[in-house]
């Protein structure tokens, strides 16, 4: 350069931006640019369903019908399930002006801040080339997307059992209260017919034993002989029903005739009715008696001769039948009620006991070994009682009667018990003239071994009740287990056989044994 040429002029520098009024700029072109985007692709309605889509691998259960009825949601969307929901809703315009606002309020404070930067700092040079371009940002406005409560989880069904024959969706009543169911009766079994024997049936010893498996039935008109040596073997319940006809049991010493059972339950027994005859001689009967006796007659005739009846369930019951029992023991049965031997009477007839023993049965409270009754108040009941051993029961014979009873008692054994011999009955005390109603001849028996009486004298000689009466009785000539004679009170105090009561004439008294009498 040469002296004469003049000298550049230096430059001045203009005004250089600072870093931050470019990102100042930056953020003034976003914010255009985001305003212009908004308007530019706003709907055309202001109000915006924000509901969010809850997408869950869950399968939404089926809608379940319930007593409540399902809310409606507020204006914008509705909500599902039993429970309300409450969803927000956003006004665009609105929130379009207050960012407006806000950024306008934003470019004012970065303005100022500028200004009064450029004033303070040094002028940079301009750099040169294109600044570089700033990065684009979007503003979203985010909104936190409202909770919505899970619906409510369905229980589930119940489990089907075998006893779920049907399902039924519709409202269950309580079930009713299931009745006590009444018990069956149990069927009563087919009767098996009878075995009814007609005419003339005889069973021979060499028949072998007749077994019997159902009940045997001899009609009007006919008979059945059974022979020496014969063993009848019922078994358990059956009886044999003489039903009018007769049934002869023809038994000996050595060969005797046997009712037994063939097992060892017990079979029924065997019944005379009206109109039948029963004639038993030599014959056992044992095991029977499954309905309380095991030998009926009823309104017929019953012969008894040198039979043995033992170890049954029952007694034996006379009804309305002339009764002839001789030279046979009833011992060691089990008599639930009555006495071991019971004969009662309507109307007029004849009993004769001769020589047997009855004794040994085990009988219910009070009651009788023997019992003989006659019910009529007009007709006569013709006795013959002699020999008998009558031990043990509430009273060894017991005689009733509203009528006379006429006969013989004698040589008779009475031991044991509470009372020998008592007599009931409801007529008159005496007879018209002043003797006694009872034509009975009472002697030669023997009153021994009662019970004492529980009175200081009766415990202090053992004695006992020999003979009781309700009306006058003759009793003299007998037998009361002293030589003393029986203890009375007032007419033999000095007495200590078995006592007497007040009605018994009993002087003058045996003052031994007599020998007409059974050995007990």
């Amino acid at each position: 350069m040469s002296e004469t040429e003049p000298s550049p002029v230096p430059s001045t520098p203009g005004p250089r931006l600072s870093h931050d009024t470019w990102l100042l700029i930056g953020a003034l072109a976003l914010l255009g640019l985001g305003v212009a985007l908004t308007f530019i692709f706003s709907p055309d309605t202001n109000v915006v369903d924000t509901t969010p889509t809850i997408t869950s691998p869950i399968t939404r259960p089926p809608t379940l019908t319930a007593s409540y009825p399902a809310p409606t949601g507020a204006a914008g969307g509705a909500t599902t399930g039993p429970y309300p929901v409450t969803v927000p809703t956003i006004d665009v315009a609105q929130t379009q002006t207050s960012v407006v606002l806000e950024t306008t309020a934003l470019a004012a404070t970065l303005q100022a801040e500028m200004t009064a930067t450029a004033s303070s700092l040094p002028a940079y040079p301009v750099p040169e080339g294109t600044p570089p371009s700033m990065p684009t940002m979007v503003p979203t406005a985010t909104n936190p997307p409202p909770t919505v409560p899970p619906p409510p989880t369905a229980p589930p069904p119940p489990t089907p059992t075998s006893a779920d024959l049907i399902i039924d969706d519709s409202p269950t009543n309580p079930p009713l209260p299931t009745a006590t169911p009444l018990p069956t009766a149990t069927p009563a079994p087919t009767p098996i017919p009878a075995l009814v024997l007609r005419g003339s049936t005889r069973w021979a010893g060499g028949q072998g034993p007749i077994v019997l498996n159902r009940d045997v039935q001899i009609p009007p008109g006919s008979e059945l002989i059974i022979e020496p040596g014969v063993e009848v073997r019922l078994a358990p319940g059956v009886s044999i029903y003489v039903d009018g006809g007769r049934m002869i049991a023809l038994g000996q010493a050595s060969s005797p005739v046997r009712f037994v059972g063939a097992t060892g339950a017990r079979w029924s027994g065997i019944f005379g009715r009206p109109g039948s005859f029963i004639a038993l001689e030599h014959t056992e009967i044992r095991g029977g008696g499954l309905a309380g006796t095991v030998l009926v007659s009823e309104e017929g005739g019953l012969v008894v001769r040198a039979a043995r009846i033992t170890d049954n369930g029952g007694g034996v019951l006379v009804v309305d039948s002339r009764l002839e029992l001789s030279q046979s023991e009833i011992a060691g049965n089990d008599v639930p009620f009555g006495a071991a031997l019971d004969a009662s009477y309507s109307r007029g007839n004849s009993v004769t006991l001769t020589g047997n023993r009855i004794a040994g049965n085990l009988l219910s409270t009070g009651a009788p070994m023997v019992r003989i009754a006659n019910q009529n108040a007009r007709d006569t009941l013709i006795l013959s009682i002699e020999g008998n051993l009558f031990r043990g029961g509430s009273i060894n014979l017991q005689l009733t009667t509203n009528s006379i009873l006429q006969g013989t008692i004698t040589c008779n054994a009475l031991i044991g018990g509470d009372l020998g011999l008592g007599l009931r009955s409801e007529t008159l005390q005496v007879a018209p003239d002043g003797g006694f109603l009872m034509p009975l001849r009472i002697e030669q028996n023997l009153l021994e071994g009662h019970t004492p009486v529980i009175r200081p004298t009766y415990l202090t000689f053992g004695i006992g009740r020999g003979a009781a009466s309700e009306v006058a009785l003759d009793m003299r000539n007998n037998w009361w287990g002293n030589a003393s004679g029986p203890y009375e009170p007032d007419a033999n105090p000095q007495g200590i056989g078995d006592a007497v009561g007040s009605n018994i004439s009993f002087a003058p008294w045996l003052t031994g044994r007599p020998s007409c009498v059974p050995v007990p």
